[in-house]
């Protein structure tokens, strides 16, 4: 089961300044990690202030760090962190913020509680209990219940000044964990549940040319529900192959996801019974059924998946080339440990080797 935590969904502004006030009130002292322009342009910054100006609460800001979190700029996090002494720290911002706000508690040993406020609909990292986290130029997953945010809020309307590429880099990366959750190993009845809420929300809308209020929302609910659902299970082999194409060539993360994931979605809806590494091939096989049928994918689910990918603006990027077996190399051994049919070093150089063909 997944830890409880309290989650608020707002409509509009008001809602927000009463969630919002409601969660700090008993604040001496807040400790604010956002990111650098979109903090103001999305406008959190604004009721952000309000609120805090109105209840005279006294806050430091910290948003010196790299969009990838590294080390170092968590140590300088845990620095400003203790020399405040806050009793509260609040997240606005991406998946980087989510994450740069859950090391630096846990990296200062800390227990003040994270109110954590998305302004993109995709990683879903205010709901889960890992980071990422680059020592060294190395990425690193770290994982502990004590990671997990205490308070949530969900207000769309911070991500309706979005663009179309970021919608589409954040949403894909939220569909992406939800199907990985669902066809993982480690699925459960609720991760299952968490997974098909969130396709369902997602996928009929992250194509649209032009997104609605109502779309928005069910982007950023939707993701929320796919992090919950890889709390449970984590990714599969898109993720595990992504980090190298993020990192070394400039790819960003769900733009990284979805360049492999046509592949795989063929493989794991097509590939042999005797590559299965569970104990009920059966209900394996009736999921993939059903997923296939959510998709709509038909009986060329490679074509079907690249089309819509590419129709997102995520397909191959000739200006950013790269090293296939320095990928390949790259896969990250943990997050391809869940994968529900087995792979060996000629799929995986296989599908780095696809990313060319779109």
């Amino acid at each position: 089961m997944m830890t409880e935590q309290h989650i608020e969904f707002c409509q509009n502004e008001n809602d927000f300044r009463i969630a919002f006030s409601s969660l700090i009130r008993n604040a001496r002292k807040l400790f604010i990690v956002h990111g650098h322009q979109s903090y103001r342009s999305c406008g959190v910054k604004s009721l952000i202030d309000e609120v805090t100006s109105r209840l005279r609460m006294r806050f430091k800001e910290f948003e010196d760090f790299s969009e990838n979190p590294k080390k170092e700029d968590v140590d300088t996090g845990v620095e400003v962190l203790l020399q405040n002494s806050p009793d509260m720290i609040v997240a606005a911002g991406g998946g980087s913020v989510m994450d740069m706000a859950k090391l630096i508690r846990y990296y200062a040993c800390s227990k003040i509680p994270i109110l954590a406020i998305p302004t993109t609909s995709g990683t879903g990292a205010e709901s889960t209990q890992f980071a990422v986290c680059y020592i060294d130029g190395v990425k690193h997953s770290i994982n502990d219940m004590s990671i997990l945010p205490n308070h949530v809020i969900l207000f769309p309307p911070f991500t309706y000044q979005n663009s179309r590429y970021l919608t589409a880099c954040t949403g894909f990366d939220a569909l992406a964990q939800a199907i990985e959750s669902y066809w993982n190993i480690n699925a459960t009845e609720e991760s299952d549940e968490y997974a098909l809420r969130a396709i369902h929300q997602i996928y009929p809308v992250l194509g649209k040319e032009m997104l609605s209020a109502d779309d928005r929302s069910r982007l950023m609910t939707g993701a929320n529900d796919a992090g919950k659902a890889i709390n449970i299970t984590r990714t599969t082999v898109p993720h595990a192959l992504s980090y190298t194409l993020t990192s070394k060539y400039g790819y960003p993360h769900g733009h990284a996801v979805a360049l492999t994931f046509p592949y795989f979605l063929n493989y794991y809806l097509e590939g042999p019974e005797s590559a299965y590494r569970g104990d009920d091939y059966e209900k394996y096989k009736a999921k993939m059924d059903l997923l296939r049928s959510i998709l709509d994918v038909g009986s060329k689910p490679y074509s079907a998946m690249k089309e819509f990918i590419c129709r997102l603006g995520l397909g191959f990027d000739p200006k950013r080339d790269f090293d296939d077996l320095t990928v390949a190399h790259g896969l990250n051994p943990e997050r391809a440990g869940n994968t529900p049919l087995a792979i060996d070093d000629l799929i995986i150089l296989s599908a780095v080797k696809s990313i060319r063909e779109y």
